[in-house]
């Protein structure tokens, strides 16, 4: 009989070894990834995937190493094995930069871990290899020209050259470089350069000219796009220009209480639905608007216009804007207008057979060095960029930036921590020794 127990555990380990086996062959002929970090690391944006999805030929990636940065050297790969896999006419080499110095200065490569993106005649330099800069390359080499845009500089907007962190747009623009805009400055508006795919006024504080004000609106019936960002307090003259294509800006400021959970006043608003039809997301959240103003649709001749974006249900605009100065004072009803309150539009304006599209959003502050990576802020100027300029839903989910980059810190007031801690610690933790107690007690007296 002591011989029968051996013989069945021997069967036992054998089935669980043979069902093991089955379980490895299984998943090496059907790979399938968990990407559990935190910045989606082992995961291509749908954006990228989709760009992979379209590309009708051959792309090779020539990668130049240092033998002295083994675990870079491995990151990379495993950032190229994605598109790879994604795309079989993708391929990549590996080189050692100083053992392969013809084949560095043929690529025009002369530093450490950098990457070159040819196809056919078609070449691109990647200095930092990381999704958006590969992608923005592959971008680049795959046939798409790229949308010339100007900033208009010249009446206190926020400047693409500008590094500053609270009035520079220099993240911005390098952003919209990285998708494919060949971004420049123009300064004024009386004269838009035939060759302007695009049109850029952030935030204008000093009042266009006439002559500013006609050239931007025949540009646009003549088939030209627009992005018009305007804080609260924006000029007459901006103003005046967007009722032009149906959108009329209210001069007021949105007040979202929620928004303190980001660390804000209660003044930033949060981006919570957008127009599915023209932007495609499946987040909850969008953007954070530092302030913002709320617009409506008025008629205009020729004009069709649509909402592009709206604000939370809890949120209420002040009309007065006293809210400003002393902070909010709670809503006023009778004056003061409940959410959601709709803070960006589209139009489309047709005449003579040519569409000019406008993207009007009330806030500029977002697109600065300072908050443009808060939440999906960086996300909205893209995707309404690329609406605008490409008549083209944008996916929303971009590919991520640096840790830190897309991800925003949670500030939370001392009650609202103290309140954390003992949901989250302190009442697990009694839970559990309660039940660990009941169990000892009733093992002592079983």
């Amino acid at each position: 009989m002591s011989g029968r127990p051996a013989l069945l555990l021997g069967i036992q380990i054998a089935t669980v070894t043979a069902i093991l086996g089955c379980l490895v062959a299984l998943a090496a002929l059907h790979p399938r990834r968990l990407d559990l970090t935190p910045e989606r690391r082992f995961t291509l944006s749908p954006y990228t995937r989709d760009l992979l999805s379209q590309l009708d030929h051959d792309v090779r990636v020539t990668v130049f190493y240092s033998s002295q940065a083994g675990a870079l050297r491995r990151e990379m790969a495993d950032l190229l094995d994605l598109y790879t896999e994604a795309q079989p006419r993708v391929s990549v080499r590996y080189l050692d930069l100083d053992r392969s110095p013809g084949a560095a200065k043929r690529l025009g490569a002369d530093a450490y871990n950098t990457a070159v993106l040819e196809t056919g005649e078609r070449r691109e330099l990647v200095a930092l290899v990381n999704e958006e800069n590969v992608t923005a390359a592959l971008l680049a080499i795959a046939g798409t020209p790229p949308v010339v845009t100007y900033f208009v500089v010249g009446h206190g907007e926020h400047d693409p050259r500008d590094d500053d962190e609270r009035r520079g747009a220099s993240e911005a623009a390098r952003a919209l470089v990285a998708e494919g805009f060949d971004v420049r400055v123009m300064a004024g508006a009386a004269s838009i350069p035939p060759d302007a795919g695009l049109v850029v006024l952030a935030g204008p504080t000093r009042e266009l000219t006439d002559a500013e004000a006609d050239a931007l609106d025949a540009y646009v019936r003549g088939g030209g796009d627009a992005l018009v960002l305007a804080d609260p307090g924006t000029p007459r003259s901006v103003a005046g220009l967007l009722k032009r294509f149906g959108i009329e800006l209210l001069g007021d400021l949105v007040v979202d209480e929620r928004g303190r959970l980001f660390g804000t006043d209660g003044l930033s608003a949060r981006v919570a639905y957008l127009n599915q039809e023209l932007i495609q997301t499946t987040t909850d959240v969008q953007g954070l608007l530092p302030e913002a103003q709320t617009l409506r649709l008025i008629d205009a001749p020729g004009v069709e216009t649509e909402y592009l974006a709206t604000t939370a249900e809890d949120s209420w605009a002040d009309v007065s804007r006293g809210a400003r100065g002393a902070g909010p004072k709670g809503f006023r009803p009778g004056e003061d207008r409940h959410g959601p309150l709709p803070i960006a539009a589209f139009a489309r304006v047709g005449e003579g057979g040519r569409e000019g599209r406008v993207v009007a959003i009330g806030d500029a502050d977002f697109v600065t060095n300072l908050h443009l990576n808060v939440l999906g802020n960086r996300d909205l100027l893209l995707a309404t960029a690329g609406l605008v300029a490409r008549a083209q839903a944008l996916a929303a989910a971009r590919p991520a930036g640096p840790p830190g980059g897309t991800f925003s810190p949670l500030t939370l007031t001392d009650r609202q921590a103290r309140l954390v801690f003992w949901l989250a610690v302190v009442a697990p933790t009694l839970v559990l020794a309660a039940v660990a107690v009941t169990m000892a007690r009733r093992r002592r007296f079983a």
